[in-house]
């Protein structure tokens, strides 16, 4: 289940943060099928999008070796691999410690989201 952090380095799951009104109660079947369109969609996009990229890097890298570049996966590219990954890991750390998840939960209920059955 996802943690988020709190101002208090607590741990909550999402479900702990809910306000107790709405702790018990159920959550319709469109819903959580609508929910799980829009993620499958995402995942589909980032897929896709990793995909087109992949494929990218491999044509440049092929083109520059044409041209007599050839550039040795190494390790430097290791080192360079790992820095960049430090890097946004860095910068993904910093984002969710920004984000206040209590307020981002109350705007989220404010949205008026049905939740009940036709």
């Amino acid at each position: 289940m996802t943690e988020i952090t709190d101002q208090n380095d607590s741990k909550q799951s999402a479900a702990e943060m809910l306000p107790d009104e709405m702790k018990d109660q159920p959550v319709p079947l469109n819903f959580l099928i609508t929910v799980a369109d829009a993620l499958e969609s995402r995942i589909d996009y980032n897929f896709n999008s990793v995909i087109q990229i992949s494929m990218l890097v491999e044509f440049i890298y092929n083109k520059l070796k044409e041209k007599g570049i050839d550039i040795p996966l190494d390790e430097e590219f290791e080192q360079f691999q790992k820095t960049r990954f430090e890097e946004i890991q860095s910068e993904f750390d910093k984002m969710k410690t920004e984000v206040d998840p209590e307020k981002a939960a109350q705007e989220f209920l404010k949205q008026n989201v049905n939740l009940k059955d036709n």
